[in-house]
């Protein structure tokens, strides 16, 4: 059995009777076990909620997870 849960159209969650669960946002899908899958949306949380910030400050901020090197240009 599969469980659908839909988003603003782009956004999609398939959970499997296999316990794995299928993210996807427009034309990319994120493959997660249930750990994963909530870890990922913590994190994308935290993110969310720096957003604020960022509003709030005109300085180039990197919001990122400590140790990552994604850099913008």
């Amino acid at each position: 059995m599969e469980n659908f849960i839909h988003g603003n159209g782009q956004v999609k969650l398939n959970v499997c009777g296999c316990g794995k669960l299928h993210f996807t946002y427009g034309p990319i899908t994120l493959h997660f076990d249930r750990e994963e899958f909530q870890a990922f949306a913590e994190v994308v949380g935290q993110l969310a909620a720096q957003v604020l910030y960022v509003e709030d400050h005109p300085d180039p901020v990197t919001m990122a997870p400590t140790g990552t090197d994604t850099l913008c240009h």
